[in-house]
């Protein structure tokens, strides 16, 4: 039985010598082209071009593929008004196909020079570049796709303005940050502190507002501004509070040296001002219910342990109050814990007496604090 040609959904004549002439478009964009021409069996090179070490050849073949079927299939599965609107379109895939052929020559130049920033010591540098190359390759990659799109002309401005607006954000930050990284290393740190509350306000994740909220109150801590320090570390908290903000612990020490007994004795390390007025039973009755059930603990052999540093506490509180078996058993723990940092532990509770005060009084040195 003789096999019978899918015929064209179009109504207008295109000759042998138009169907048989190479489509540099379709050989350029690839499975790109293949969904804008409704040529679906064009998607198949996506998958083929992943497979491992031979991928790329495959990813060749039905390039080169589509280049000599690419005005035959066209013609037969996508509708176009005249034979001057088929030319017209299929010539809008070699200019887009030279776009992402520079673009990705760009991606690749890029992750070459980031590679070297990263073992020359630059990674913070050669992270804020890739974020901007990345924005850069995005924003247009999707240019590309709106200008394929067979979309009314208001819908292509909506679509170009949407990719623009994104771009502006999201290549905002990267810049900010690198600004930012330069005025951290002319130790510039007003200027510094404008760029990272900027950048927090910025973010839409909850986790980026915290962490710049907390490079914000860095850059404070380096000019012994307290109040600002304050400020941004109680910012840090309340932009997300699903996680433990490594800060809290500094943002206590600092509440207890403005002398804001109301705000620490709402926080979990109010033990804190506890040991520093000497009150040892409360400092265990504060601490024990955190140590039973730890909120943030650590596995060991299948057990799990609170904090290092509650431990610590605690057995300078027992040790305070005569208990030394108790002391020596929360010291253990508190070393099991955090077996990094046994000699500072050690140290601390070789000189239980002062190690609080001490604490603060050094704290209160760094910032002179009155």
């Amino acid at each position: 039985m003789e096999k019978t040609e899918k015929p064209s959904i179009n109504n207008f004549e295109i000759s042998e010598k138009d169907l048989k002439r190479f489509n540099w478009g379709a050989l350029l964009t690839g499975w790109i082209w293949g969904i804008f021409n409704k040529t679906w069996i064009a998607v198949i090179q996506l998958p083929l071009s992943y497979i491992p070490k031979i991928g790329w050849a495959f990813g060749l073949i039905c390039a080169i593929l589509f280049g000599i079927k690419g005005n035959s299939w066209a013609y037969k599965n996508k509708k176009f008004e005249n034979i001057e609107d088929f030319h017209k379109y299929q010539k809008k895939f070699i200019y887009a196909g030279i776009i992402l052929f520079i673009i990705t020559f760009f991606a690749s130049w890029i992750s070459f020079k980031s590679s070297m920033l990263m073992k020359m010591g630059n990674p913070e540098t050669a992270f804020c570049i890739v974020q901007l190359a990345t924005i850069i390759v995005i924003s247009v990659f999707c240019f590309s796709i709106i200008y394929l799109a067979n979309a009314k002309k208001h819908i292509k401005i909506i679509l170009k303005s949407t990719v623009l607006l994104i771009a502006f954000l999201f290549g905002t930050l990267p810049t900010l940050n690198w600004l930012g990284l330069r005025a951290l290393q002319q130790n510039a740190y007003d200027d510094a502190a404008i760029i990272y509350s900027t950048m927090a306000k910025l973010s839409f994740s909850p986790v980026n507002k915290s962490k710049y909220y907390n490079l914000t109150a860095a850059c404070y801590i380096e000019k012994k501004d307290v109040n600002n320090i304050i400020k941004y570390f109680e910012k840090a908290e309340n932009a997300d509070k699903t996680i433990l903000n490594p800060e809290s612990g500094m943002l206590t020490d600092l509440y207890i040296i403005k002398g804001d007994t109301q705000k620490v004795a709402q926080r979990d390390d109010k033990y804190k001002l506890y040991a520093l007025n000497s009150d040892w039973n409360a400092v265990i009755k504060e601490i024990t219910p955190r140590i039973k059930k730890p909120q943030n603990g650590i596995a060991i052999d299948g057990e799990i342990y609170a904090d290092g540093n509650l431990y610590l506490a605690r057995a300078i509180a027992y040790r305070n109050l005569g208990k030394t078996k108790d002391a020596e058993s929360d010291l253990e723990k508190a070393l099991k814990v955090s077996a990094s940092e046994a000699d500072y532990i050690n140290n601390a509770y070789n000189n239980y007496k002062t190690y609080f005060k001490d604490y603060y009084k050094q704290i209160k040195t760094a910032l002179e604090v009155k």
